[in-house]
């Protein structure tokens, strides 16, 4: 008996482990799979109607897409794409018919992973690039680039009317994008690297905007009639530009935390001048203590080394100086003003392992959809945003892979400020960087907004100025690697938030940041709360090596005007001031809150009076009426201060828990960037309830 039971057991264990082989390898629990392949030569002359069979798969996502309309809520379906090469001369794009539902999602998923490509560019065929001949071309060429620089025809490949950029702009430019083996090419410049300055400022100019745009407090002064400045340089190279054939100057005219552009009005070459026949948005002015920097772009007198391109924009013709032979090269142009994926109004969608990439515009937009999903994607070389994502709610972003955009990685707005409605989106184990290629100014790896989002496990690096935009209430911020930003700007952090003191509530921790910021002479910080901000916690953060003061008051992290944040549990290790604050007197908090922008974004924007917010931020009771400086604190309590060279500034109370160090106090292997605390290290001696930081779960996870 005792022999049959055993094997009976033996036997009902068996049927288990078959069953779950079995399940193993039976397809997945979506009732219907479409198959999507590329058009090969073979495919195309097959006779066979395409039916979304494996054996007879479609050739394009959208014949998939309609075919999934049929199921679409009644069951799951699946479209597996093969790899390959998918142009969209449209956006794909999806809408509230194309949706699923909780129990029946649409995914679209690339067999392979990072093998299906989606682009937003088309092909350049290598043979129609012809050596540039043209002796009227090669008299503007640099004597160096001649017989070296090729032309190609765009309107062979569809390309349209191409305006000129304006007066006024910011990066990017609208000049079709370049792509060669998958790297971007880059428009000619002078300098080839760095910036040239100004060597005097002649006559600023005007401010464009209204009024002092850069003080909220006084954004109805006088509006100025529109005058582009005048500068003095002190090179040789602008003397062989003209005017009258198109110069764009590319600077930063008065902050070293916001770059455009201004198309020269005349260049005087016997003074050495150049008149803008824009106005800069804060004019031509000597703002922080850095010199303005400046770069002439898209000039066909400098298109001097390999790898840069110029566009005529009137004949539409290419003229590009190949830093390889481009016989066997993949070349693409992206010019369409257009993103390769758009979802609008539809719901419970997935896209599993694509490549998105060489878009014009942002490379997917979403628009009031929710429930979608973004894994395992690689978004690359788009001009503008890698994917913008508006409205909706309970979004994903997962392990994706954001590289090579112009103006940020991954933008983010869900949920409702007025009512604290939460949008519950989730930004997860993203590697995002080099997302600022194009505007060196507010161009983040995250830009966030609304209410009730987490951003975890995600790493940020290589960038000229910010990583995190924060806009919004109620975000989790946690556990994500910070490392090599702001490092060209000023006046600037990897994390900054300001402006707008309703927007509170926000957690800031067990983030690991490092190596950020650069000494340009106004200050860099790692975190920043700016312009009267406040309400925000930093908890259990690791700085090591980040910010600069300069020469105010900045410091590692830092509150400008604002009250109300708390820093607690964090260790600073070699950040020279670990704590800053500029705090503004009685009168100026009193201008901010009078301000038409303050009463608009507190007042009517949300209503910060109303039982809603004061319910979920106490704090703000009577916050209109403008509490005295007496009052207004930032709060320091538990941080460990590891060689400093300077005390914290302005208004940061200081706790008796508060330790600064001259000496490692016991981390694993800090000269290996291992900063997890031992067990025995004294800081649990000094600071007994000091929590400890959960180094090693920081950052993507496998």
């Amino acid at each position: 008996m005792k022999k049959m039971k055993k094997n009976l057991k033996w036997l009902l264990s068996s049927l288990c482990w078959a069953g779950s082989l079995l399940t193993c390898l039976t397809p997945s629990v979506f009732g219907k799979t479409i198959y999507v392949t590329p058009v090969t030569p073979a495919a195309s002359e097959t006779s066979e109607t395409p039916d979304g069979t494996q054996s007879r798969p479609f050739t394009t996502l959208e014949a998939a897409r309609d075919a999934a309309r049929a199921f679409a809520g009644q069951e799951p379906v699946e479209i597996l794409v093969s790899p390959g090469m998918y142009r969209q001369t449209q956006p794909f794009t999806l809408s509230r018919e194309d949706g699923g539902t909780k129990d029946a999602p649409i995914v679209y998923r690339s067999l392979e992973p990072k093998k299906a490509h989606l682009s937003g560019s088309v092909k350049l065929d290598a043979k129609h690039f012809r050596v540039t001949e043209d002796p009227e071309i090669l008299a503007r060429i640099p004597q160096t680039a001649h017989g070296k620089v090729l032309e190609f025809d765009l309107a062979t490949v569809g390309v349209g009317q191409l305006d000129p950029p304006g007066v006024h702009c910011r990066m990017p430019l609208s000049v079709p994008e370049l792509f060669v083996n998958g790297e971007r090419m880059r428009i000619s410049r002078w300098p080839n690297e760095g910036w040239a300055t100004v060597a005097k400022i002649v006559d600023g100019g005007s401010k464009a905007g209204s009024g002092n745009a850069f003080d909220a407090a006084k954004m109805n002064e006088k509006i100025e009639a529109p005058r582009g400045g005048t500068f003095e340089y002190s090179e040789d190279a602008p003397d062989r530009w003209k005017a009258e054939n198109g110069v764009w100057l590319w600077g930063y005219w008065c902050f070293d935390w916001h770059d455009d552009i201004l198309k020269a009005a005349s260049i005087d070459t016997e003074k050495k001048q150049i008149t803008l026949a824009g106005q800069s948005t804060y004019g031509l002015r000597y703002g922080n203590p850095s010199p303005r920097r400046w770069r002439a772009i898209h000039l066909l007198e400098e298109l001097d080394i390999p790898g840069e391109y110029f566009v005529d924009l009137q004949t539409r013709k290419l003229y590009f100086y190949p830093n390889i032979p481009l016989e066997n090269a993949n070349i693409s142009l992206a010019f369409r003003n257009q993103p390769v994926i758009r979802v609008q109004d539809a719901q419970h969608v997935t896209f599993d392992g694509f490549v998105i990439e060489e878009a014009f515009s942002d490379g997917v937009v979403c628009l009031n959809a929710s429930f979608l999903t973004f894994q395992n994607c690689l978004v690359r070389n788009i001009r503008q945003c890698g994917i913008y994502s508006g409205g909706g709610e309970e979004n994903r972003f997962l392990g994706n892979l954001i590289q090579f955009t112009g103006t940020g990685g991954l933008s983010v707005h869900s949920g409702d400020r007025k009512t604290l409605k939460r949008g519950n989106c989730l930004i997860e184990n993203n590697v995002i960087h080099d997302f600022s290629e194009h505007r060196l100014c507010y161009a983040s790896a995250v830009t966030i907004g609304g209410v009730g989002h987490t951003i975890r496990h995600n790493e940020f690096f290589n960038a000229p100025h910010m990583a995190i935009a924060l806009g919004g209430n109620d975000i989790l911020f946690e556990l994500n690697h910070i490392h090599h930003v702001c490092m060209t700007g000023d006046d600037a952090a990897a994390l900054y938030k300001g402006r707008d003191p309703s927007k509170r509530g926000n957690i800031v921790r067990w983030n690991y940041w490092h190596d950020i910021g650069s000494p340009r002479g106004h200050g860099n910080a790692a975190v920043y709360f700016d312009d009267g901000d406040g309400g925000e916690m930093v908890f259990g953060n690791i700085f090591v090596n980040c910010g600069d003061p300069g020469k105010g008051s900045f410091g590692t992290v830092f509150c400008h005007g604002g009250h109300g944040n708390f820093a607690e549990n964090n260790i600073f290790v070699d950040c020279k001031r670990p704590l800053g604050s500029a705090p503004w007197n009685d009168l100026r908090w009193k201008e901010y809150i009078d301000a038409p922008l303050w009463q608009k974004r507190l007042l009517e924007d949300v209503d910060i009076t109303s039982e809603i917010y004061l319910t979920a931020y106490p704090e703000l009771k009577g916050f209109m009426n403008g509490a005295p400086i007496a009052q207004r604190h930032n709060f320091s309590k538990k941080n460990v201060f590891i060689r400093p060279t300077m005390e914290p500034s302005g208004t940061w109370d200081l706790h008796e828990s508060d330790v600064t160090l001259d000496h490692d106090p016991g981390f694993i292997d800090a000269a290996n960037g291992n900063y997890e605390l031992r067990s025995d290290s004294e800081i649990f001696r000094l600071i007994p309830d000091f929590e400890p930081i959960p180094f090693e779960k920081i950052g993507p996870r496998p």
